[in-house]
């Protein structure tokens, strides 16, 4: 593994990466009007942080961020076939080699396991392709679906802060998890032998 002190400047390729039932590829703007939808919708975006997009244009502005390549992330759409986005997963933050992690799915693609699937995927990514050495995710404590996602991946909970996130006009709690590159490798070793 490289020093910490080796650090590439920018992120590898953004590549798309394929699972049993997935593909996940590179976010684009083609994907906000199957996303609007959801990211518009209060259920959905209950647990997420930012307050539902009461516009279009919100979810384009977010998109344009996302889409830009600063080296410090990449974004997926989440897919069945290469087509119609059911979801997202992404790296962001990237410095120092250590990066965060996110997901959304569209309600109907929900139960399915698809976000521990292209969970795993991602981590791949982000522990070979990308070199990472730590991979976090916060959520809110009340999140248990994203929460079990998190443990079924091998996450450790390592920290619950109280009343730390401003969104709208209400503090929420953060539940912080973590993913070291040594771990990642050795649940992945553990599934080789166990398959």
């Amino acid at each position: 593994m490289a020093p910490a002190t080796d650090i590439p400047p920018h992120a590898p390729p953004h590549t798309t990466l394929r699972t049993a039932r997935l593909v996940l590829r590179p976010l684009s703007m083609d994907d906000v009007p199957a996303m609007h939808p959801v990211m518009s919708d209060p259920d959905s975006m209950r647990y997420w942080s930012h307050l539902p997009h009461e516009t279009v244009e919100t979810t384009v502005k977010l998109f344009e961020r996302w889409i830009a390549d600063d080296g410090t992330g990449r974004n997926w759409a989440v897919t069945r076939d290469g087509g119609t986005a059911v979801g997202f997963v992404n790296l962001f933050g990237v410095d120092k080699r250590i990066g965060s992690f996110g997901y959304m799915l569209a309600p109907a693609a929900r139960g399915q396991g698809f976000a521990t699937e292209a969970g795993r995927a991602v981590l791949d990514y982000a522990f070979g392709a990308w070199n990472l050495h730590r991979v976090e995710a916060r959520l809110d404590p009340d999140n248990r679906a994203s929460a079990a996602v998190l443990e079924r991946l091998g996450f450790t909970v390592e920290g619950h802060t109280r009343k730390d996130f401003l969104l709208g006009d209400r503090y929420y709690d953060t539940l912080i998890c973590g993913m070291l590159a040594d771990e990642w490798r050795a649940l992945s070793a553990r599934a080789e032998v166990a398959a």
